[in-house]
């Protein structure tokens, strides 16, 4: 299959077509390096993608986040499916679905193979303990950036914005119906014309699809298909599904303890790539490297087969006046409640003097020292909390 019509135009407007290779290189190494969560990484994908290496439009960058925000998946991982699936069709989609999430899947699978050897958590929980607050500055950083350049000084964006991070940070989680009122929204307000009919959107389908997936024997393929409607429930964030694991890996299904899913959750964060990458670690204890693979081709599947079938029809009627304001209602809509899912992380990463502090620091740092690279924060914050968390014991940790 050719790449899309759109992406052929704008190579010839002037953008540069990438190879397949320099993708999927690319896509490597952010999933090596791309830490502090979905924000972060779609702030990454604007600067090098649009800004260095002019291998997507600004629009192109804009249909994708809109894309990535209305269908099911990691925002982060299905912009990147996205920006391989519009230079070269589904190949590119798949090369760059590998190539992202085969980094963090490796390191996974080998935190979670020394976690089963040795059953020392400990360490984990320190790691955790001094990363987390890097993590929570990294993503306050990208959210900046991002919003600067979305949200502009448009003011009814920051209107949309500011609703959209409250309702996040009041309900705590993040909503499906958010991203679809603000696309409903912006056909009135940056369109200036009348709504179209409302058409079924991909989430719509999800009870349905949750409800025809068969029982599956064998702990392989029940994980697989657990995990693959786990994937069709996340939406932004792979944060959203924290607490779907817990009501089912360990209180429904008892397959882990509240310890076991705890790590598993620090391990997700800690790590490169999308958040949702603990779904690697829950499968390798419940059922080794087939388990582990299992789960992780099931938590990303949805995210590719939606951005293959949505990315056409975008890119057929993207000229549309009312699909453009769909489109910035839901974009200025995935600032606010990444914005809001900072608290989230907050929460959890963040909960004495010395983690207050760090992450205060770790804002300075990477405001001051622009060009330092990030995970060199993040390994100074790993180092700190090694070093703590040891004298320090915070109890609240282990809650």
């Amino acid at each position: 299959m050719t790449p899309p019509t759109a992406g052929e135009d704008s190579v010839a407007a002037g953008r540069i077509a990438p190879s397949l290779g320099q993708l999927a290189r690319y896509f490597l190494r952010l999933g090596a390096l791309g830490f502090g969560g979905p924000v972060a990484l779609a702030n990454h994908m604007r600067r090098d993608l649009v800004e260095t290496r002019a291998w997507l439009t600004e629009t192109e960058y804009d249909q994708g986040l809109a894309i990535a925000a209305a269908c099911p998946g990691p925002l982060a991982y299905q912009l990147g499916v996205y920006c391989g699936y519009v230079r070269h069709g589904i190949a590119g989609g798949l090369a760059v679905a590998g190539a992202f999430a085969m980094p963090p899947f490796l390191l996974v699978v080998a935190a979670a193979a020394l976690y089963t050897r040795f059953e020392a958590s400990w360490p984990l929980r320190a790691l955790f303990y001094g990363v987390g607050p890097v993590v929570v500055a990294l993503i306050l950083k990208a959210c900046w950036n991002l919003g600067r350049r979305t949200l502009a000084k448009d003011r009814v964006a920051w209107a949309i914005f500011l609703v959209a991070c409250g309702v996040t940070v009041v309900v705590q989680r993040e909503l499906t119906a958010l991203f679809v009122a603000a696309g409903v929204l912006g056909i009135w307000l940056f369109s200036g014309r009348p709504p179209a009919r409302a058409r079924a959107s991909s989430a719509a389908a999800v009870p349905v699809l949750l409800g025809v997936v068969p029982a599956a024997s064998g702990m392989t393929a029940k994980l697989f298909l657990f995990f693959f409607r786990t994937g069709l429930l996340v939406f932004g964030s792979g944060l959203v599904i924290v607490p779907f694991l817990k009501t089912y890996v360990v209180d429904q299904y008892h397959w882990l303890g509240d310890r076991a899913f705890l790590d598993s959750v620090a391990i997700g964060m800690i790590s490169p790539g999308p958040v949702v990458i603990s779904a690697t670690f829950v499968g390798y204890l419940l059922d080794g490297l087939r388990g582990a693979a299992a789960a992780t081709v099931g938590i990303f599947a949805p995210a590719v087969l939606f951005t293959v079938v949505a990315t056409p029809i975008l890119l057929r009627h993207a000229a549309n006046p009312r699909l453009k304001g769909f489109i910035r209602g839901i974009t200025v809509a995935v600032v606010g409640v990444l914005v809001g899912t900072t608290y989230l992380v907050g929460k959890t990463a963040i909960g004495d003097a010395l983690t207050i502090g760090l992450a205060a620091a770790s804002l300075v740092v990477l405001f001051t020292w622009k060009r330092l690279p990030e995970p060199a924060v993040v390994l100074a914050g790993a180092l700190i909390g090694l070093i703590a968390y040891p004298i320090v014991r915070p109890e609240w940790v282990l809650r």
